[in-house]
């Protein structure tokens, strides 16, 4: 596998980044540096790639989250939801056009975004929460499926149970990892692991715990209001990158461009 320096460097940069990101507050690795393997390594092997390195960082963190383990008894749903999900988004990665998907997690996570941002309202029910979370879930899961990423929707609704600092940390990583070996589970029964890809994948984990380290540094730096702004400002910039993405998709569609 030959990759352009350019592309190579810029990866590098990204995954560093990506893991800083995720070092500061728990989510944002995959969003940011999937693209990026894509364009350097093609879609497939992006994804495939990106599949073994997401769960080291996310794995770290829900370990030196550990101490809030008890917060998994919320979220027993959340992760039953998101098995359906998946199963039925590695469907429709094969029947629905991923722009179709793209919009819609878009439009979901930049309504909630928005809505967070305009109020400092108290969190969702325990009754709503009951029944919202095998519905995010499921949708987290179909995104994870279809697109290999469930952080809008998982965010978001950690968000809107009351979730944050730490606990938060604990719940998303949780989320990650368990999505991520159902994921890699499904790949390995698809034979899509070769050894070129583990070997560059291996490779990557350096840049990746690497910015990670940093990130974790700079956190406790960072005060609750602030942790809150700089979430909600990632799940946004995740919302317009698939809006984006998906639009161009769609108009692609209609005029008959690939």
């Amino acid at each position: 596998m030959t990759i352009d320096p350019l592309l190579l460097a810029i990866m590098l940069a990204s995954l560093f980044i990506g893991g800083l990101v995720n070092g500061l507050i728990g989510i944002g690795f995959a969003l940011f540096a999937v693209n990026f393997l894509a364009a350097a390594l093609g879609v497939r092997e992006g994804v495939i790639v990106m599949s073994i390195l997401a769960p080291f960082p996310s794995g770290y963190q829900l370990w030196r989250t550990r101490a809030h383990w008890r917060t998994w008894t919320r979220l027993r749903s959340l992760l039953a939801g998101g098995i359906a999900g998946s199963v039925l988004g590695a469907w429709l990665l094969v029947v629905l056009p991923a722009w179709a998907i793209q919009l819609g997690l878009g439009l979901f996570t930049a309504q909630f975004v928005v809505d967070q941002w305009r109020r400092s309202g108290p969190p969702m029910s325990k009754g709503a929460e009951r029944w919202m979370a095998p519905v995010a879930g499921f949708f987290s899961g179909m995104t994870n499926g279809a697109l290999g990423a469930s952080g809008p929707v998982a965010g978001s609704f950690l968000l809107a149970i009351g979730l944050s600092g730490k606990e938060f940390i604990f719940g998303i990583s949780l989320v990650f990892v368990f999505q991520a070996a159902f994921r890699m589970a499904l790949f390995v029964a698809q034979a899509q692991y070769t050894t070129t890809l583990v070997v560059l994948a291996i490779a990557l984990l350096i840049p990746t715990m690497g910015g990670q380290a940093v990130g974790l540094r700079l956190h406790g730096r960072i005060d609750a209001s602030l942790f809150r702004r700089l979430l909600l400002t990632v799940l946004l910039v995740s919302s317009v990158t698939l809006l984006i993405r998906g639009g161009q998709g769609m108009i692609g569609f209609i005029t008959g461009q690939p």
